[in-house]
């Protein structure tokens, strides 16, 4: 764990960062000692509001009006919903190995360290890679854990993807935005264990959703319910995190969304898919998931996955 008095990006040269939403508007505020920053958005009037923020408490920030202005980056961070996304912005429309018109990798300087921070596919990150060397570009993964929250504190837990090498050069950067920092193995593995502590998580949400909705049809009262099993052997994160904050107050607001948590496990079964092995309770738990993204009203938290157990249970 780093000291937070001791994570600089000073280091770095101008730093270009894309995807600016709930995650990465907060991300890009601990990045504030730059020598410069240049955002970008799909929403340019939230581009420019941020860059105005920013510049209003003597950031070098600024707003940029299109993808060739990230010529001048020397490390650009990637905050993307998906790897559609990420592969049509970095590589273009035509998505091919070579690079193609309209993305960043026609732009980018030789040198440039790319990192992608949002929740890709394994397989599309190491395409990317292989797209990047060949421009002499660096594309490394570095998804994240910790939610809005851990985005506002710089507390996110990082896993990254990337040769020893490129480790060590991202590390400090990394180190700004989060408080555990991991190299997980070679480009893609970011990714891939990001996705399968997803799949974990949302069981164990899922599963303990479902036992409470038991206990509480039987008669227990969910609260005394909750102290005995966090305190006990089915205690996890999702019962000391999620169900105080989200879950016994029925706020159904945890800061995750119900539909990144179902793109995430629907990433993690492609992986499993990919390695030919045979799953039961991912299968099943892939298939709760994506039942309750289709009864989820749009843009509910992951935690409206009990609310949904608690209305079949009749409660």
């Amino acid at each position: 764990m780093t000291d937070l008095n001791q994570r600089s990006a000073s280091g770095f040269g101008t730093i270009g960062f894309i995807g600016l939403g709930a995650m990465g508007s907060r991300m890009i505020r601990h990045l504030k000692d730059a020598s410069g920053l240049l955002l970008y958005d799909i929403d340019g009037a939230r581009t420019r509001q941020l860059a105005a923020e920013l510049s209003a408490e003597g950031v070098a920030a600024r707003a940029a009006s299109g993808l060739a202005d990230f010529a001048s980056v020397d490390v650009l961070i990637l905050m993307l919903p998906d790897s559609a996304v990420v592969d049509a912005v970095f590589r273009g429309a035509e998505q091919s190995a070579e690079p193609a018109s309209g993305g960043l990798l026609a732009c980018l300087r030789p040198g440039t360290l790319v990192i992608d921070m949002g929740s890709s596919t394994p397989g599309h990150t190491v395409d990317n890679q292989v797209a990047a060397r060949a421009r002499g570009v660096s594309f490394i993964d570095a998804p994240v854990s910790g939610g809005v929250g851990g985005a506002q504190a710089a507390s996110l837990a990082i896993m990254v993807g990337a040769s020893e090498a490129e480790f060590e050069r991202a590390r400090p950067l990394l180190q700004c935005l989060g408080s555990k920092v991991i190299r997980a193995g070679d480009v893609g593995s970011g990714h891939a264990v990001k996705a399968l502590n997803n799949l974990l998580g949302a069981t164990i949400l899922a599963a303990s959703a479902e036992v409470f909705a038991i206990g509480e049809k039987f008669g227990l009262d969910p609260a005394v319910m909750h102290s005995i099993v966090d305190a006990s052997s089915g205690g996890s994160f999702m019962s000391n995190r999620v169900w105080p904050k989200a879950i016994l107050p029925q706020s159904w607001d945890f800061g995750f969304a119900l539909a990144l948590m179902n793109k995430d496990v629907t990433i993690a079964m492609s992986l499993i898919e990919s390695t030919g092995i045979q799953t039961v309770l991912a299968q099943a738990n892939a298939k709760i998931w994506a039942d309750a993204a289709l009864r989820a009203a749009p843009g509910a938290d992951m935690s409206d996955i009990a609310r949904q157990f608690r209305v079949r249970a009749g409660l």
